[in-house]
């Protein structure tokens, strides 16, 4: 058993009394703290006295706490909260604990283990000099708050506070970290992108104009459909680099006005445009922010990806680049590297190009029109307008940037660029092969791959023409034209309905006529019917409806419109599949007039393949609608292309495809990795009468054909029939002219068309002329859709199909009543035997609120009250989506006031 006693001392006193007075002097003295001064010997009455009553209820929410904390006694007076500071003693030993407590004695040491005595102070306790304490270490107190006094042993635990309270620090603590984070990320967003510029900086490399330059030079390889060579284009024999002595200032000039006006200050990018782009882009308006030394590094890169990471690293090379290389090798760099429409790589090349003289010889407003070209190259190589556009808009920019005077501008006269030379004419084949080059590059850019980028990576294009299909187009069409009039023109294409595949295309006239007459738009007079026939189908009617065929008929107030020599053959009650086969347009009319509708002609001929939009410009089918588009005639005009696309839908039983011209684009830079797939982004099948019911859908398509195939077999005594006894169908058609004194009547025709089908293969000819002048072959008589077209579509279907199998339409199910359930009053005149080659209408076009009145009256004429500008060498206008070549001769469009005719 341990017993408690008091230690004793050998001299009778605590050695370390003395001390731990002093240091509790000095702590007082310094301080001012309470100490307690006590011992367990000290008398009672001499002893601080603890409190015993009984301890205070616990706080409820709401009252404020005692000054002893939260659920504890209350602070005896003097003592310092929280315990002794750092630097005061503790407490001398035996000091006596709070009442209620049983005291602990310490046992007494050995006196061999008790301490030595100290030596007193020299000078006696009551003279020694006073001790200074030791500095602290701590040099700032920060003293307990009274209120927030808890004693960790307190009995009356943790205080109480409401739900509001709770609450209140919990939305204190989140919203504390969520400040503290994002001062996190805004420092990190100061930061971060400092750090990523200077990083990019040492590690992105700039692009050399000589490498680049080179690195543009790459052969394009143009491969027919069994990979056999079409044709190549280097773009290397287009592109003249120059030095910067070479480039005239007025060129130089107006190239930053056009692109970057900051370009000689900058450093390389222009934080100004930057902001203005992306407010541009915010607000849906147009323009972007790069600098001429981005564009170069663009162009340099290849990388053209719409993301932020390119277009930062764009910047970052860019600021390298300006502070690397000089800003006079930067502008001969970008001017040599750039492309500027029309075929042409470098500034000196688009001198040639677009002026036809070398660079030091182009004045200040040719450098304008050249400046100006750069923005979009593409679409400067087909629009004029958009040239002349971008002309006046940097001349306005060089008087901003005090390089020209208001007066200069004022006196400005443009000038009109040259026309371009064809690619076809260094190529076996020439213009033939020229044109179908232009499609597929159409087509291309059309999917996203514009020729510059093309002849950049030096990609392999196969495309779909099938090279037999091809000689057999150009041997019919050239044999039947041979010794026909000088002026006729002609146009074959060709389109498998299985694939959309465009197997043959074939239309020009020599190697000096730069016109794509496969591309043009005509009248298709009759031929354009089917499509009245599909409005018909969609209302459950079939070919055993009849109409009124006589001559002479009006609808809503309209003129007279009268059939082919006033043909009444049909009589009172004609059936459709009769009015189809001998080509009535009365009953085509009452049709579209009062069954149909109009606008439902007009949908279902684009739900069979005549386009809404051809680009960015509107086909014309657009509104406001009138009868002429019954027949084929006013201003409603198609596409060699397209009516061979639409004829081929029948032929596929309802299945639509996009005619395409190109198979697919590969790299061969990359183990010949598809780019681009034409067959399958155009060539992809679609139902194209109804959606959502393939019965319906096919049987719509095998009705129309259905009405085509006794127009075969029945025209000219089956003339026309093709080879073996195979199935065919299709349908003719004639426009006739506007009169024009010494030169047309109103009797003459301006163009003719055949177009038909198999199951294998749908083909579409016209022939024509530059200037809308009537057509004569050369017995001087009338050319009509039965003479030379239907000739020339017999000799090349026969050619395509001979050796293939045979393959037929599949079985006939009619919609609606049948032309066998037909009630008839036809006479027997079969028109066939007699004179199919005569127009069958002219149409007086009224204004859109009145259906058109076709007539036949030798005394009716056409004139055409708006045509466009013909600014290319041997007739024609641009090409709606082509380039170089143009798109046929200027269509004849009907004018609302004057007549026109059509036949079947």
């Amino acid at each position: 058993m341990n017993d408690h006693r008091d230690p004793q001392w050998p001299t009778g006193d605590d050695p370390d009394a003395g001390r731990r007075g002093r240091r509790q002097e000095q702590s007082q003295e310094s301080t001012g703290f309470w100490k307690p001064s006590f011992d367990d010997d000290a008398p009672a009455a001499q002893q601080p006295q603890w409190p015993t009553e009984t301890p205070p209820e616990r706080p409820r929410a709401g009252q404020r706490q005692p000054a002893g904390g939260r659920g504890g006694p209350p602070r005896p007076p003097g003592r310092p909260p929280g315990g002794p500071r750092p630097g005061q003693p503790m407490p001398p030993p035996g000091s006596r604990p709070p009442a209620g407590q049983q005291t602990v004695r310490v046992p007494q040491s050995a006196p061999a283990e008790q301490p030595t005595d100290v030596v007193s102070a020299v000078g006696g306790s009551g003279g020694r000099e006073r001790v200074t304490p030791e500095p602290e270490l701590l040099t700032h107190r920060e003293f307990d708050d009274p209120e927030d006094y808890v004693d960790p042993d307190s009995q009356y635990g943790e205080p109480v506070i409401s739900d509001e309270e709770a609450r209140r620090l919990r939305r204190k603590k989140i919203w504390r970290r969520v400040r503290r984070t994002s001062y996190v990320f805004l420092a990190l967003a100061m930061i971060g992108p400092i750090i990523a510029f200077f990083i990019a900086y040492q590690i992105v490399d700039v692009p050399d104009p000589n490498t680049l330059a080179n690195q543009l030079d790459k052969t394009v390889t143009f491969t027919y459909a069994d990979n056999s060579p079409f044709m190549t284009v280097a773009p290397k024999g287009r592109r003249t680099l120059v030095q910067y002595p070479d480039i005239p200032k007025h060129v130089l000039h107006a190239v930053y006005a056009s692109e970057d006006a900051t370009f000689e200050t900058n450093d390389g990018f222009d934080l100004s445009g930057i902001a203005r782009a992306v407010w541009n882009n915010l607000t849906g308006g147009g323009g972007g922010g790069s600098t001429i030394t981005q564009q170069y590094v663009k162009k340099a890169t290849g990388n053209e990806d719409k993301t932020l990471t390119r277009k930062a690293l764009e910047l970052v090379t860019a600021y390298k680049l300006s502070n690397t290389k000089s800003k006079e090798d930067i502008i001969t760099g970008y001017l040599n590297t750039i492309y500027f429409g029309k075929r042409a790589y470098g500034i000196a090349a688009a001198a040639e190009a677009y002026f036809g003289k070398p660079l030091d010889k182009i004045n200040e407003y040719e450098a304008a029109t050249l400046a100006g070209v750069i923005q979009t190259p593409t679409k400067a190589s087909k629009d004029p307008d958009y040239v002349r556009a971008r002309w006046e808009y940097v001349m306005g920019k060089l008087v901003e940037n005090n390089r020209l005077t208001p007066e200069q501008k004022a006196n400005a006269v443009y000038p009109e660029p040259v026309a371009a030379k064809t690619e076809g004419d260094a190529q076996p084949g020439g213009l033939a092969k020229q044109f179908i080059w232009q499609q597929a590059m159409d087509e291309l850019e059309a999917a996203g791959f514009p020729e510059e980028q093309i002849n950049k990576n030096g990609y392999k294009i196969q495309l779909t023409i099938d090279p037999a299909a091809q000689e057999a187009a150009a041997a019919a069409a050239d044999s039947v034209m041979n010794g026909q009039p000088e002026n006729l023109r002609k146009a074959l294409v060709a389109v498998d309905p299985n694939t959309g595949r465009i197997v043959a295309s074939y239309g020009y006239n020599s190697a000096k006529n730069g016109t794509d007459y496969t591309r043009g738009w005509y009248n298709p007079g009759s031929s354009f019917k089917p499509f009245d026939l599909v409005a018909l189908l969609h209302k459950g009617k079939g070919l055993g409806e009849t109409y009124d065929g006589r001559s002479g008929r009006s609808f809503g107030g309209s003129k007279k419109i009268n059939n082919s020599e006033g043909n009444d053959s049909c009589g009172e009650r004609c059936s459709v599949a009769t009015a189809m086969e001998k080509s009535i347009n009365t009953v085509f009319a009452d049709m579209a007039f009062n069954t149909t509708g109009l606008a439902n002609v007009a949908k279902a001929a684009i739900e069979s393949g005549i386009p809404a939009n051809i680009g960015r410009e509107k086909a014309p089918l657009e509104k406001p609608l009138d009868l002429n588009i019954a027949i084929g005639g006013g201003r409603f005009t198609a596409r060699p292309i397209d009516m061979a696309g639409a004829y081929a839908t029948f032929a596929a039983n309802g299945a639509k495809r996009t005619p395409h011209v190109v198979a697919k684009m590969t790299d061969p830079n990359n183990g010949d990795t598809v780019i681009y797939d034409g067959d399958q982004s155009m060539g992809a099948p679609k139902p194209a009468f109804s959606p959502t019911d393939p019965t319906e859908n096919a049987k719509i398509a095998r009705n129309v054909t259905e009405s085509l195939i006794p127009v075969i077999n029945t025209t000219k005594n089956g003339a026309f029939k093709c080879i073996e006894g195979r199935d065919c169908a299709g349908k003719t058609g004639t426009h006739g002219c506007a009169e024009v004194p010494n030169k047309t009547k109103s009797s003459d025709n301006c163009a003719a068309w055949m177009v038909g089908y198999s199951p294998q293969i749908s083909a579409s000819v016209w022939v024509g002329s530059d200037d809308n002048s009537a057509l004569r072959n050369k017995q001087k008589g009338a050319i009509f859709g039965s003479g030379l077209p239907s000739e020339i579509w017999k000799k090349f279907m026969d050619s395509y199909l001979k050796g293939k199998p045979k393959a037929d339409f599949g079985k006939y199910v009619p919609i609606g009543l049948s032309p066998q359930q037909a009630q008839t009053e036809t006479k027997q005149t079969d028109d066939n035997t007699k004179n199919n080659n005569t127009p069958t209408t002219s149409t007086t076009s009224n204004p859109p609120s009145q259906p058109q009145t076709p007539t036949d009256t030798p005394d009716q004429t056409t004139t055409s009250s708006k045509t466009k500008t013909n600014t290319q060498p041997g007739g024609g206008y641009p090409c709606p989506g082509g380039g170089r070549p143009t798109c046929g001769p200027t269509p004849t469009i009907g004018d609302p006031n004057n007549d026109f005719r059509t036949d079947g």
